[in-house]
């Protein structure tokens, strides 16, 4: 069976993976973990906690100071679990592009409920030539708007509530193949069971 890193999770583990930070008393911690790829950012949930220049300031520093960490968590969400505005959340968007941009990293994405309005962004900023390599976590979206981004050259990855949703196997097409990955998310208890859902996934697309 093929193997896989674990493309988005907020807790170390012996199999390594995408270390992703949702506020910025975490970055240190993370960029410490030497199994971990640390991702550096500041989740939209958590926006309305930080000052955007501070942010950014900071962000600049770290990224320069580690070349394996990548960015985020940032994004934007819609839901009603969000507490900052939207406004505020696409400022912190822009701010962590800017910095994915600027040092060539990855930078991961949070979508719920706004997938279609990061969309508009990404290709807003794709028109400008300031569009960083886009990782999208926990992806639920249609196959039309996973098109529209795989032409963005963006990837994806999934934990086992999205492996299991309704329509997941129409949803999680062939045109996906190398560039949707399983994660963990807040879960570590599920990366087993994300691994191989994925895997058996890949093995189904690959016959």
């Amino acid at each position: 069976m093929p193997s896989c890193i674990d493309y988005h999770t907020h807790m170390p583990h012996p199999g390594g993976g995408y270390l992703c930070t949702t506020r910025r008393e975490e970055w240190d911690a993370a960029a410490g973990e030497e199994r971990m790829i640390p991702c550096l950012g500041v989740h939209p949930w958590y926006a309305a906690q930080h000052k955007p220049v501070q942010i950014f300031r900071d962000l600049e520093l770290f990224l320069g100071r580690y070349p394996r960490a990548q960015v985020g968590e940032s994004g934007l969400d819609d839901s009603k679990r969000a507490k900052s505005s939207l406004a505020l959340q696409m400022e912190f968007l822009e701010l962590h592009a800017d910095a994915a941009m600027h040092h060539k990293r990855l930078l991961q994405l949070h979508g719920a409920g706004a997938w279609g309005k990061l969309l508009e962004w990404a290709k807003r900023r794709a028109k400008l030539g300031t569009l960083p390599s886009l990782h999208l976590h926990a992806w639920n979206g249609s196959p039309e708007l996973a098109g529209e981004f795989l032409r963005l050259g963006a990837s994806f990855s999934l934990g086992p509530r999205e492996w299991h949703s309704p329509g997941a196997q129409r949803k999680y097409g062939i045109q996906m193949i190398g560039r949707l990955f399983p994660e963990s998310d807040d879960k570590p208890e599920t990366w087993p069971e994300s691994l191989s859902l994925w895997e058996a996934w890949r093995n189904r697309r690959d016959a």
